[in-house]
């Protein structure tokens, strides 16, 4: 018969079952949460671009949006997301 991580005796690799439970449910409103930001701003800028027709630096604003814009955005959402998540580590 399989035996689990978690015994009686302590050793595992965290809490276990309804301890767990809590931890989950806040790892999935924060995936949701960045994941609908992420959305935003890939869809927002595109629905948006030719409202953001002016020059900036001798390209369109929207190019700008596009090529710098969005990276620099999700590269934040990935910091944000490991940091916040490290966080929650240290307390578990």
């Amino acid at each position: 018969m399989p035996t689990s991580r978690s015994s009686a005796s302590g050793h595992g690799d965290g809490p276990a079952g309804p301890a767990r439970a809590p931890l989950w449910g806040r790892n999935v409103r924060l995936v949701l949460l960045l994941l609908a930001l992420w959305s935003a701003l890939t869809l927002l800028p595109a629905y948006f671009a030719r409202d953001l027709m002016f020059s900036f630096m001798g390209w369109p604003f929207s190019y700008w949006m596009a090529a710098y814009g969005a990276p620099l955005g999700y590269l934040a959402i990935i910091v944000a997301y490991a940091r916040i998540m490290n966080g929650a580590d240290g307390d578990a």
